[in-house]
C-alpha cells in the first residue's frame, strides 16, 4: 500500500468518524430546567433573601420521605398565615415528568406526598411560600426512592 493510499484512508476514516459524532449529537435533547428562565433571572435576588430567611430559622432538612410518601416539614413560626405556597418536583433528565404541588401544610407544617404521583429518581426540588410577608425559599436536589 502506498502513502496515498493510506492518506485516503485515513480522510475517509476522520470523514465517517465526524459525521457519526454528527448524528450522536443530533439525537440529544438539550432540554432548559425552566421554559421562563429569564423572567426566574430577574427574581433571583428575592430568592435568595428567602433563602437566607429560612436558613435563619431552619433546624432540620425541609424535604423528607417514608416508604409511601414524600414529607415537606416546615419550620415552626413559618406556616400559620401561607399565602402562595407551592412545591416544584423538577426532574432534570425529563422535563415532562415536572409536577408542582400547591403548599397546604396541615397544622403541624407537614405536607405530604404520595410517591404514586412521581417516578423514582433524582429531583430538583422547589418550596417557595410566604407567611405574613416573609417570603422562605428553599432549592435542593432529592432522590425518591
Amino acid at each position: 500500500m502506498n502513502f496515498g493510499y493510506k492518506i485516503l484512508i485515513t480522510l475517509v476514516l476522520f470523514v465517517t468518524m465526524m459525521l457519526g459524532m454528527l448524528y450522536i449529537s443530533m439525537q440529544q435533547t438539550n432540554e432548559t430546567l425552566d421554559d421562563n428562565y429569564y423572567v426566574r433571572e430577574q427574581e433571583y435576588q428575592k430568592l435568595i433573601d428567602a433563602e437566607i430567611a429560612l436558613q435563619k430559622i431552619r433546624t432540620q432538612a425541609l424535604v423528607d420521605q417514608s416508604q409511601s410518601q414524600v414529607i415537606v416539614q416546615l419550620p415552626k413560626n413559618s406556616f400559620q398565615h401561607i399565602q402562595n405556597g407551592q412545591i416544584e418536583f423538577l426532574k432534570p433528565d425529563n422535563q415532562s415528568l415536572d409536577v408542582q404541588f400547591k403548599l397546604e401544610p396541615d397544622e403541624n407544617g407537614a405536607y405530604y406526598i404520595d410517591k404514586q404521583n412521581l417516578v423514582k429518581g433524582v429531583y430538583k426540588i422547589r418550596v417557595k411560600w410566604e407567611n405574613d410577608g416573609q417570603m422562605y425559599y428553599d432549592d435542593n436536589n432529592f432522590q425518591v426512592l
